[in-house]
């Protein structure tokens, strides 16, 4: 049996599109894209082949989903569960095409939550999903990797989404919950979570493409001469959000305030780059691994170290804008990493989807 597997991240679905109505949290517009791309691999395969569909984390960005008017900041799972159906009900294209790859019974799809779309923990939105993209007597084949940030296959290659290796967004897969005075469980949100729900939604509502700018460190310092008062905005709330929620709010602030500096470079700073350094050490100490597929960060990269070892990043679907010298332009996305085996030995490519040529497209909104 030909097997492959296919590795997607940050796809960052919310809630659709609908015509002549800008949603200015919607981002992914590539819905027939990724259904002709989950074809055409069937195809390779054969009637006979088998694809493990991996879904690196932040597939659904559910930090910019709304429930009741509001971006809830404490997630049950319940609210978790209307996040994700929002977002499946916004994206009908994409739920069929992963039901349609799933009535091939030697497929299967596995889900590694990511930093945005963390309510998948909940095993409401697991129920939820699977009950979306599974035909019946299919729900056994998704399955959904929530004790780690680590899926690990039996050739030497890692899977990771990539936020463990920020501090803003790590998690203590340990504690994924709190409990509040009434007994419910909430989500035990990374700061960096919290950030992006109290000051970057209510920006990207004035400034769409405030997220789809990297590195975000040099956006702003270009906006400090060119959007100078939106640039001061961000920095302003930043700044008081970081004095709120990692300074003063801690009971031993001596402490905190002694490691400031550190904890300035390592949450602030860490914003401008260096991620790319930070997942080459992260394989650099994995032992029994030559290959991590990580996403995360929006820049697809395939860095062949020299002992041997493989860094691929899948980068992301959305249109990003990078001021990087070394990375400078536009990428249009459509990236992700294709593991093929022969004689039994993995070989994995950072790939770029084209599909069929499309002479038109609907525009969803004009502005």
């Amino acid at each position: 049996m030909k097997l492959l597997r296919l590795v997607v991240s940050d796809l960052h679905l919310v809630t659709g599109s609908r015509r002549g109505e800008l949603n200015a949290f919607e981002d992914f517009f590539e819905d027939e894209r990724f259904a002709e791309l989950l074809a055409h691999h069937q195809e390779q395969v054969g009637p006979g082949g088998g694809i493990e569909l991996i879904l690196n984390g932040d597939i659904f960005d559910l930090l910019k989903v709304r429930v009741g008017g509001v971006w809830p900041i404490e997630i049950t799972d319940e609210v978790a569960t209307e996040k994700l159906r929002q977002c499946l009900d916004g994206h009908p294209l994409f739920v069929r095409a992963l039901r349609r790859f799933l009535e091939n019974p030697r497929n299967q799809i596995t889900y590694l939550p990511g930093n945005h779309d963390l309510d998948v923990w909940f095993p409401g939105p697991q129920a939820l999903f699977r009950r979306y993209v599974a035909p019946e007597g299919a729900e056994g084949r998704v399955r959904f990797i929530t004790s780690s940030d680590t899926y690990y296959l039996p050739e030497g290659i890692q899977v990771r989404h990539g936020h463990q290796l920020e501090r803003i967004h790590r998690v203590d897969y340990d504690a994924m919950t709190r409990k509040r005075p009434d007994g419910r469980e909430v989500l035990a949100l990374p700061w960096g979570s919290l950030w992006i729900l109290e000051v970057m939604n209510p920006l990207k509502e004035q400034r769409l493409h405030v997220d789809k700018i990297l590195p975000l460190g040099r956006f702003i310092a270009l906006a400090m001469l060119f959007d100078t008062r939106f640039a001061l905005r961000f920095l302003w709330r930043s700044a008081k959000y970081f004095l709120k929620h990692r300074v003063l709010s801690i009971e031993a602030w001596r402490d905190r305030i002694r490691r400031l500096p550190g904890l300035l470079k390592e949450e602030i700073f860490s914003l401008g780059g260096g991620y790319d350094d930070q997942a080459i050490r992260a394989l650099q100490r994995t032992r029994g691994a030559h290959t991590l597929i990580v996403g995360h960060s929006h820049g697809p990269r395939y860095i062949q170290l020299p002992n041997g070892k493989l860094l691929v990043n899948t980068g992301t679907w959305v249109k990003m804008i990078n001021l990087d010298l070394q990375h400078l332009g536009q990428d249009s996305g459509l990236t992700y990493a294709l593991i093929e085996y022969s004689e039994g030995k993995p070989r994995t490519s950072l790939m770029r989807w084209y599909g069929r040529r499309q002479l038109t497209e609907i525009v969803p909104y004009a502005d």
